[in-house]
């Protein structure tokens, strides 16, 4: 019996969850939600995931756009097993009591407070907390990096400490909320989110970041100092990260 899967939001994140539910023998996607008939929403379509008005007012907007709505998100919530919230950071805190009231089991972006659910997790270091949980976290795109890259580090020779200093893209021009992209940003706020989220899934870990966004649409870079609690050679790093998934 596969899994029934709700997207609430289908934007860059929903989409991308979307295309990985997809791909799974063991689930299936009910349903996604949208808040408007967008491109996006004829994507989702396109991709044969049912398509679902956000709020009962956005009914009208869907229906005079010519798109064809299964319902709302109430009646999404009806059908799953799990809703996968995929909405804008903070919106997640007003979804989880609808979810909760419904009695459907959600899971969040990073973009949301650990606090919401308080279960972060990554599925190389600390999956086993969110088994059976009724609202899980998972961390942003960063903080997964600093993860995946730490955490096997910490199992084979144990962490002192980590300074690490991430150069971030800058956004897509339409997603800059104003702000101009041919521009250097710091961030002035330390640490930044990036180590105490490293924190809710290495508790303990002694982790320093600060980051910087730069005009570039191609990637986030991280550069990290690691002090280890013993001496390791170059090919001993190496070989950890080597035979650790998700790592190139």
């Amino acid at each position: 019996m596969k899994v029934k899967v709700g997207i609430n939001g289908y934007g860059t994140i929903g989409k991308r969850v979307a295309w990985a539910v997809n791909r799974q023998d063991d689930m299936e996607i009910v349903g996604v939600t949208k808040t408007r008939p967008s491109y996006e929403a004829s994507t989702a379509l396109r991709e044969n995931c049912p398509l679902y008005a956000a709020h009962a007012e956005d009914l009208d907007n869907f229906e005079k756009a010519g798109f064809k709505v299964q319902g709302t998100l109430d009646d999404l919530l009806k059908k799953v097993d799990v809703m996968v919230d995929c909405t804008p950071g903070g919106v997640g805190e007003k979804n989880k009591a609808i979810y909760d009231q419904a009695g459907v089991r959600s899971i969040y972006q990073g973009g949301e407070s650990h606090e919401l659910t308080g279960i972060s997790f990554n599925a190389l270091a600390n999956y086993h907390e969110a088994w059976g949980a009724n609202a899980v976290r998972v961390v942003s795109c960063n903080t997964t990096g600093l993860v995946r890259t730490l955490f096997p580090l910490q199992q084979a020779f144990g962490i002192q400490k980590v300074f690490a200093s991430l150069v971030r893209r800058g956004a897509d021009p339409a997603d800059k909320k104003g702000a101009a992209l041919n521009a250097i940003e710091p961030s002035l706020k330390l640490p930044t989110h990036h180590g105490p989220d490293v924190k809710t899934v290495m508790h303990g870990l002694d982790i320093q970041t600060m980051a910087v966004v730069t005009p570039t649409t191609l990637m986030h870079l991280h550069c990290v100092a690691v002090e280890l609690k013993r001496k390791v050679t170059e090919k001993e790093v190496l070989d950890v990260w080597s035979s650790s998934p998700r790592l190139r």
